[in-house]
This record gives C-alpha cells, structure tokens and sequence, in this order.
C-alpha cells in the first residue's frame, strides 16, 4: 500500500503534528511506503499515484484543497477531523462529497456527525506502533517538594471558541486559589499567552513555563496531567499522561479513555470534587496501526 499524507510537522509541536509524528512511526514499523506533503513546495510529489490519501488540516480550505489534489493522485481519498465540530458550510459539504471516509477520534464526535460520511472510523490520535519505547530526555524542570501535589496544566496558545477559552487556562487561573493549598500548579503556556494572568495565582503555588520542553520529561516529574479544554479531538498529551502511570482529570466535553477521571466542564464544585477523589491509572494501551490499515483496506475493496 502506498499512501499520501497531506499535513505538517513538528516543529511547531502540537497535538495535529505530534498525532502525524506518531502515524508516521507506526507505518514505518509496518513498512508501508509512505509520502508526506507539508507545504506548497513539496507539492511536486502529486506526480505520483497512490493508494490512499490522508488529509490532516483544520481549516476547512486547506482539507478540501488537500481532498481535490489527492483525489486526483489517489484511488481513495480521507480526512481525519481534529477537533469536535465540523460546521456545515460550503467548503465543508464538498468536502463530505469528496471524501471517501472519515477518521473520527472519539465516540462523541462519531454521534455528531457519522450520519453524514459514506465509511468512517474511531481511532485515538496515537498508534501503539508509533512509541517504540517511551524515550524520556533526563531534564528536570521541577525542584520536588514532598509535601506539594503537583497538577499540569497545558496551554497552546490563547484561542477562543464561542467565547470559551479552548485550552480551559481562564478556568484553572480564576478558581485555582480556592483549592487546598498543598496543590503545586505547573502551567506550560509555551507561546506565554497568560503571563499577565498569572500574577494573580500565589507564586509559592505555581511554576510557570512559557517556553516549550521535553513534554514527556514534565509529565514524569508531575503527579496529575488535567485537562480543562472546552473542546477537544483526543488529546495526545491525555493518552501520553496514561502510558507514563499518570492520574489524569479533564472535561467531559468528549469521551475520553475509560482511565480518565472526568468532571463537568465549567463546573468548579464538580472539578475540586472529583480531584479529591481521583483513581489510580490501571494501564492504557492505545489503539493499533492495524486498525488504521484495515480501514484503508475496507475502502480500497469498494467499488466506486
């Protein structure tokens, strides 16, 4: 099989490239011949004829350029949709019409829309395949206090979405002086988006990063990853949290893995509850390439 993946890479590091980034390695282990465009220049490789190709853009125009282009080098054309909403504008109903299938990345996301795509799928943003081992960089960030529980909040940048602050950092800053004081909050804010916010929090009770960092090395010098996003797809950094033994509390905006310790979203008295009363991570395993090659396979075998 051959395939055609239509995105970009790290760097910038984020939970679109890091997901590719770990596809890439999965269909590596598996030795599917695989080509990546990541950006006009690259472009001259659409003079080749594929199997599939698997578009990874948000932004409604870029997905249905991706669709038209790799529609005319591929015998099957699909999209994974980040994120949870997909709006019903013009752009986005050609590209259902295009699409062969769709790769949805949680069961929340699946009710929404399935009824709308031809063939489609559940699979999480990672593959087991793409984490031949967990490869932790020895850096260390925090200076660990015995007597501090130490929660990380991640924030990619100060984005908006119906007035809701995506990454859930307005929602941890405004309550976070109301919890228990032995609570250490380590906030990575790697574009420094809330620096002016953070004043506000008791800096005995706060680290602060505003640069970026070996993500795996923090997450293994912290006790609690949370989640408190007012959108999602499936969080890496979330199933990444899990791999490594962490306790993770998020938002239940979407489904999240059964180890996941949800509370409502936006419900402060819910969130301090449920953090209070977290479970022990019993393992988590994410899913495999092999699902994703199957589904590929599925709509190879179908008659246009």
């Amino acid at each position: 099989m051959k395939i055609l993946i239509f995105s970009s890479l790290p760097p910038p590091i984020g939970g679109v490239t890091k997901s590719v980034q770990n596809l890439l390695q999965a269909l590596k282990v598996k030795k599917i011949d695989t080509t990546v465009i990541t950006n006009y220049s690259s472009y001259k490789l659409l003079f080749k004829h594929y199997d599939v190709s698997h578009i990874h853009y948000s932004k409604s125009w870029k997905r249905l350029l991706g669709l038209i282009l790799g529609k005319l080098v591929a015998k099957k054309v699909i999209f994974t949709l980040h994120g949870n909403n997909y709006k019903e504008d013009f752009l986005n109903r050609l590209s259902i019409k295009l699409a062969d299938g769709v790769i949805f990345l949680n069961k929340t996301v699946e009710s929404k829309y399935s009824s709308k795509f031809k063939n489609h799928i559940v699979l999480g943003s990672i593959f087991v395949e793409g984490i031949t081992q967990i490869n932790i960089v020895n850096k260390k960030y925090i200076q660990y206090k015995s007597d501090k529980i130490y929660l990380l909040v991640y924030v990619f940048n100060r984005q908006y979405l119906d007035s809701k602050d995506i990454y859930g950092a307005d929602f941890i800053l405004e309550n976070f002086s109301k919890l228990n004081n032995r609570y250490m909050l380590v906030l990575l804010d790697i574009n420094g988006a809330y620096r002016k916010e953070i004043k506000a929090i008791n800096q005995d009770s706060l680290i602060y990063i505003d640069h970026e960092v070996d993500f795996l090395s923090l997450l293994s010098e912290i006790d609690i990853y949370v989640r408190p996003t007012t959108t999602d797809g499936s969080s890496v950094a979330v199933q990444e949290a899990l791999m490594l033994g962490k306790k993770v509390l998020a938002s239940d905006v979407v489904e999240r893995p059964a180890e996941v310790t949800l509370y409502r979203s936006g419900d402060f008295e819910d969130f301090k509850e449920k953090l209070e009363n977290l479970k022990e991570t019993e393992g988590f395993t994410p899913n495999s390439i092999d699902d994703y090659l199957a589904f590929c396979n599925q709509l190879l075998d179908k008659k246009k």
